[in-house]
């Protein structure tokens, strides 16, 4: 009786685990690379913004607070707000978004694989479906780590981004309103 139930305790197999480290391993790659974009996006970006900020800074005009006090047409009054509005909204919009995407540059630790611990002796006596197994924990405690860093930088990225539109957006109404006086 006892050799049955020793036969019943078989050292569980996992028979695709190599095929599933692979898999685990390009999920990994994917997003190394991914985390890699968002930078590559973000230095894209702040040269942009640098453009666009000189240009909007050399837009706002603090003459216009002197003007709407002498003003005595309400559409010449409605012209100089909208404009100085647009103009002190979208630099302070720019400024914002250059902000965020600076910080977006610091690095913090990243929770990367260890290959080091590859070369473990215990391992290698392990068979290829333990070690398989074992390199799936790695990756997966990793990757977990790599998608909420990934998200929360993506986040951030795309709020400054959408600064980046709303400052060109008013400063667009500024350019309209400013030639159409």
């Amino acid at each position: 009786m006892k050799e049955k139930k020793d036969k019943g305790k078989e050292k569980v197999q996992y028979p695709a685990a190599e095929l599933v480290q692979q898999a685990c391993f390009d999920d990994y790659r994917r997003l190394i690379d991914t985390y890699d974009k968002i930078y590559e996006k973000v230095n894209i970006s702040l040269a942009f913004c640098g453009i666009v900020l000189l240009v909007i800074l050399g837009s706002v005009d603090y003459t216009y607070i002197s003007a709407i006090c002498r003003t005595q047409s309400s559409s010449d009054l409605f012209s100089l707000i909208v404009r100085f509005s647009c103009s002190v909204i979208s630099a302070i919009c720019i400024v914002w978004a250059v902000v965020q995407l600076l910080l977006l540059m610091r690095s913090k630790a990243l929770s990367v694989f260890d290959s080091t611990a590859v070369r473990n002796d215990e391992i290698y006596r392990w068979d290829s479906d333990a070690a398989a197994v074992w390199l799936i924990d790695k990756y997966t405690i990793v990757v977990e780590n790599l998608r909420s860093t990934i998200a929360d930088k993506q986040k951030k990225y795309d709020s400054a981004v959408t600064k980046v539109i709303i400052a060109l957006l008013l400063y667009s109404i500024f350019l309209i309103v400013e030639k159409g006086k």
